[in-house]
């Protein structure tokens, strides 16, 4: 599967760690809406956080 160019800045912001868990997911939503992410890419995202939080 191909991922677009929002996937991967997303991936950097999740592995930053630097944002709070709800403003990365209201963020990943407009992307979901606008396009910029599909809705497997945004599952995958939302699993790697909560994998990070503690």
């Amino acid at each position: 599967m191909e991922h677009g160019r929002s996937y991967g800045l997303c991936k950097k912001i999740v592995a930053a760690g630097k944002m709070d868990k709800e403003t990365m997911l209201s963020k990943f939503d407009i992307l979901v809406m606008s396009g910029g992410l599909t809705e497997a890419d945004y599952k995958e995202l939302v699993n790697e956080i909560s994998m990070t939080e503690d």
